[in-house]
């Protein structure tokens, strides 16, 4: 033994003997084995440092927090099941299929937008069922639509009613809805097919809105800005009963709607209305026709007219001011076309379309497939200036020929 080893603990000089490179001795010797240093050594390099293990289970508990939110949590919007149609029936919500009416008469409809939704069920050989509906996220509603056959219609309704004031028949049938050749929120022209429904002849009035807010407890609206102008102190709705109602909320005229057993018309009935006609083969610029001409609305004035006003101006269907006076909501939000680019920012943010252009407008703001939008809450605010919308605004109301109220109401009426 060396000098050296004899120097060494017995451990060092065996680390150092299974350390060495493999030669003869160590083949003669067997398998090596680790001394503690060496052990010692590989476990240091093959250890993760703490840090990292914190910080990798942090990752993963952030991750997983999410997943079981999305996992657990009940489904967005709410539900409509449809009971007792026709097998087969087309269902629409806000005026896009959403699904078709199984053996049993029923279908499902899911993650609807809370507020109110417009159910449409609509079968070939029956009258059509239209329904505002609504619900808050979570709901599901039950709706058991009546679709009364056409051979069990009524044979022949009549071009005129007086419900709630006078109506006009819109018979059903197809026309074409927007235009090719104007703004591209009017893009494209396409054909739509409604079933018969009745329409409003005049705007409401403000007579009869404040009739509705007597008797429901609704607020009054207010003055517009301009009678503080051509009015001095005088009050628009009681010196004007005539005039149409102004400056109240989408809200507003759903509410009158459904007090008068009516509904508000979906944008396609208000452009069939306004432009179409009996035998029509091409729709009209304006309700009167393709050519604008003074005299037919009320358009660049100062305030609106009676609603009987105008009469020159009437549609085929005989419907009065749908060019000017007041611009109108309808009951549709303010979305494309099917087809058309979703060019338009205000798309999809909640707004409601309005129709025909105001007293204010334009002849080409008043063609009758002009579109705008606005707020479903715009009305009339005591510090509303010029540049507001919900003075220009009023409305007028529809009817399903189908709505179970207005057949017992037809059928009382008799012949």
């Amino acid at each position: 033994m060396s000098e050296r080893e004899r120097e060494e603990p017995p451990e060092s000089r065996a680390e150092a003997r299974s350390a060495a490179p493999a030669g003869e001795d160590s083949a003669a010797a067997g398998p090596r084995r680790l001394g503690p240093w060496a052990r010692a050594k590989l476990s240091h390099a093959r250890r993760v440092p703490r840090g990292v293990w914190l910080a990798a289970g942090a990752c993963a508990l952030l991750l997983a927090i999410p997943v079981t939110y999305f996992a657990l949590r009940p489904d967005p919007g709410w539900t409509v099941v449809v009971h007792g149609a026709p097998t087969g029936s087309d269902v629409f919500v806000d005026n896009i299929r959403r699904g078709v009416t199984h053996a049993d008469g029923t279908v499902r409809v899911t993650h609807l937008r809370a507020g109110n939704r417009l159910l449409r069920v609509a079968h070939a050989g029956f009258g059509e069922f239209v329904q505002t509906v609504a619900g808050t996220d979570g709901e599901t509603k039950d709706v058991h639509p009546k679709l009364t056959s056409e051979a069990a219609a009524i044979a022949e309704l009549p071009a005129e009613i007086d419900y709630g004031g006078p109506m006009a028949l819109v018979p059903a049938g197809e026309f074409v809805m927007g235009a090719d050749d104007r703004e591209e929120n009017e893009r494209p022209a396409h054909r739509v097919t409604l079933p018969d429904f009745y329409v409003d002849k005049y705007e409401v009035t403000n007579a009869q809105y404040k009739k509705f807010c007597e008797e429901t407890g609704r607020e009054l609206p207010l003055n517009p800005w301009w009678t503080r102008q051509s009015l001095g102190t005088e009050d628009y709705l009681n010196a004007f009963p005539d005039s149409p109602v102004i400056g109240v909320s989408w809200e507003d005229a759903a509410a009158y709607a459904r007090w008068a057993g009516k509904r508000l018309p979906t944008e396609e009935e208000w452009e069939k209305a306004a432009s179409w006609g009996r035998g029509a083969r091409a729709k009209r610029r304006w309700p009167w026709g393709d050519a604008f001409e003074q005299g037919r609305a009320n358009v660049g004035t100062a305030k609106p007219v009676p609603v009987a006003g105008f009469a020159a101006g009437a549609s085929a269907y005989g419907v009065l001011n749908m060019a000017g006076n007041v611009s109108e909501w309808v009951e549709s939000e303010y979305r494309p076309y099917e087809g058309g680019r979703g060019g338009d920012p205000r798309y999809g943010a909640g707004l409601r379309v309005t129709r025909g252009g105001s007293f204010r407008g334009s002849a080409d703001e008043v063609r009758t497939s002009r579109r705008d939008a606005a707020p479903p809450d715009s009305r009339t605010q005591p510090s509303d200036v010029v540049n507001r919308v919900s003075w220009l605004i009023g409305f007028r109301c529809a009817v399903s020929a189908g709505d179970p109220q207005l057949q017992k109401f037809l059928g009382e009426r008799g012949p």
